[in-house]
């Protein structure tokens, strides 16, 4: 999977979905209408490693005669809400090594409470 902060050419999440009322002749063909089943996995593809999952995935489907159920590439723009520019003046926040590693988040309550509150206001640019 592409790192998504890259910014090296376009990303995709791939998504397992059903289609109905089509009949595909090749892998790389896009279903008119298809609805999402599920994410092939948490993460974004690069265009180069999506082509590879779906000719692996909708060749065999096409082979099992099933193209009701096809890999569908979406292409997707990762942002980070709420994520500093330069010049912005920014609060930094401790994070607690134990806890992050154990996958709890790491972040103390004061942390936590103003990383909320900094979510759903604006962003000052320029003040000392």
């Amino acid at each position: 999977m592409k790192n998504p902060t890259s910014g090296d050419g376009p990303m995709f999440r791939l998504w397992i979905a059903a289609c109905s009322d089509w009949r595909p002749s090749h892998w790389s063909e896009v279903p008119p209408r298809a609805t999402a089943l599920e994410p092939v996995e948490d993460g974004v593809y690069s265009a180069a490693e999506a082509a590879l999952f779906l000719e692996g995935f909708n060749g065999s489907m096409l082979g099992d005669q099933r193209p009701e159920i096809w890999a569908v590439a979406v292409p997707v723009v990762i942002r980070f809400e709420g994520d500093a520019t330069v010049g912005d003046s920014i609060d930094g926040c401790a994070i607690q090594l134990a806890a992050a590693e154990a996958g709890q988040g790491g972040a103390g309550a004061p942390c936590a409470a103003r990383s909320a509150a900094q979510a759903n206001a604006p962003t000052t640019v320029g003040e000392d």
